[in-house]
């Protein structure tokens, strides 16, 4: 199975994909290609990700860790291949098998184990900032 993800810097608050759901959202440092955290956002919307209280330790140990008080936003937008459906366990198996490759600072499950999904393959495309772009589910 293969999804490509179009990520979109979401540069302004006014950005429409903020309203975005069922897709995933990544947090960059502000002035550096460092990923700091992916997430999905399912039956929410990348904007209540963001301002959650659950956010609150994550944004604090950034400040903490890398002297930041602002992060850059990402929202992942998931195209799939015709004949695939979306659903919740499939957002999640791409969001575990990113975090599993990249290890973002601030994702602690997922980074060491996972359940996998065989023959899945991720490719990350437009403002996606990082050389490696194609993810393979080999487990």
């Amino acid at each position: 199975m293969r999804v490509e993800i179009g990520w979109t810097e979401l540069g302004s608050d006014d950005h429409p994909r903020w309203s975005a759901s069922f897709c995933l959202y990544a947090y960059l440092h502000p002035h550096r290609d460092w990923l700091l955290y992916i997430g999905k956002a399912d039956r929410s919307t990348v904007r209540r990700r963001f301002r959650g209280a659950h956010k609150e330790d994550l944004f604090y140990d950034l400040e903490r860790k890398y002297g930041i008080a602002s992060v850059r936003v990402l929202q992942g937008e998931l195209y799939l291949e015709s004949e695939r459906r979306r659903s919740s366990e499939l957002l999640a198996d791409v969001e575990s098998l990113l975090i599993t490759r990249l290890t973002p600072f601030g994702n602690i499950q997922s980074r060491y184990s996972r359940i996998a999904r065989p023959g899945l393959r991720v490719w990350c495309t437009g403002d996606w900032p990082f050389k490696r772009r194609r993810f393979h589910d080999d487990d």
